[in-house]
């Protein structure tokens, strides 16, 4: 009952947030029927069927072929609330998810908060489990609005396995159910730039990256997250403009400096935390590495969340002609991309998305 509560109180303050309507006939550099989506309405889940692929035993990821990215039409109205992986091959056996290096879901048909690439819906890795929103919480979508998935497969174990599909089901509330979820929308910032690679070299001794950006809508984070690498000591989010920090965090490490968990952070209590769209804002990696010598793409600094957008705000779409865009697409389509270090925790080596 206090959720329900808290959740109208919410839909009272912020309003009803939208999405634009998204242009479905504007063109796409892939064909946006390749991808199979379908709805399993008795599971209620939004399913994504992503392969069929081989995998030889004990392939690396350069010793598959790659399928790229692959993009399919959402069938119908409602709100996504999360995400869980299914591996099977061509019998429809199960196969480890340890095969799977990363995969992502993109909305191609709305921008990111602080910039112009399209909006990244969720990832996963081999260790990633299922990622649930509660009912009262929902990520909304239309009809005939498209998903970009990409992955990187690879099978370090002995088996090998034969039309490999990854099954991501998404569960789902149609439109009409009798008390629609709050409208929410994830988001991410990168200390580096956002149509880019976002490993690089890590210097010897203590070293901070910044990016600073101006979110496209105002609004209220509900809850935040962070990835880094190996020697990460903090992650800071800053509002540049009124001088405050809001939140930082530091990694929980092994006895080798390898990161092993990073704090996530949830502002439910406080009903959000606002963030304007004409304020600044700045995200910082910290990193201290003990060895000496510059750690080829060694390090990173990522930060996830979902927000509220304030009353009246609409969410944007994309502008395909934008520079940020269009090499955000050049950069999906390239199954290379991103073979750097890192773990694959939050989406693979180049795209480290929560």
């Amino acid at each position: 009952m206090m959720l329900l509560l808290l959740g109208l109180g919410l839909v009272i303050m912020v309003g009803t947030p939208q999405a634009a309507e998204p242009d479905l006939h504007a063109p796409l550099p892939a064909d946006p029927t390749a991808l199979p989506i379908q709805v399993d309405r008795e599971r209620g889940e939004l399913v994504i069927d992503y392969g069929p692929i081989d995998l030889p035993a004990g392939a690396s990821h350069e010793d598959i072929v790659q399928l790229g990215a692959v993009v399919g039409t959402i069938p119908v109205d409602g709100w996504l609330r999360g995400y869980r992986i299914e591996i099977t091959d061509a019998q429809g056996r199960p196969v480890p998810q340890l095969v799977l290096h990363h995969i992502n879901i993109i909305a191609t048909d709305r921008r990111e908060l602080f910039s112009d690439i399209m909006q990244r819906v969720g990832a996963a890795g081999h260790e990633t489990g299922p990622v649930k929103l509660p009912r009262l919480f929902g990520l909304p979508v239309h009809q005939g609005e498209r998903l970009l998935v990409t992955a990187m497969m690879h099978n370090p174990t002995p088996e090998s396995y034969e039309g490999v599909r990854v099954v991501t089901r998404m569960p789902f509330t149609p439109r009409g159910t009798w008390l629609p979820p709050i409208p929410v929308f994830p988001f991410y910032v990168d200390v580096m730039p956002p149509a880019s690679k976002h490993a690089y070299d890590l210097p010897p001794g203590r070293s901070e990256k910044s990016w600073e950006g101006r979110p496209a809508v105002s609004g209220r984070i509900i809850g935040v997250g962070g990835h880094l690498h190996k020697y990460g000591v903090a992650l800071r989010f800053e509002d540049v403009t009124a001088g405050k920090l809001l939140w930082e965090a530091a990694p929980e490490l092994d006895d080798d400096g390898n990161v092993i968990g990073m704090p996530t952070r949830l502002f439910v209590a406080r009903l959000g935390i606002p963030i304007r769209k004409d304020h600044v804002y700045r995200l910082t990696a910290v990193y201290e590495n003990p060895t000496g010598e510059t750690i080829p793409d060694g390090a990173m600094g990522t930060l996830g969340g979902a927000i509220i957008p304030a009353r009246n705000e609409v969410w944007p779409g994309v502008n395909r002609e934008h520079p940020e865009y269009l090499l955000d697409w050049e950069l999906l389509r390239d199954t290379s991309y991103g073979q750097g270090a890192g773990s694959a925790t939050t989406g693979g080596h180049g795209h480290h998305h929560h």
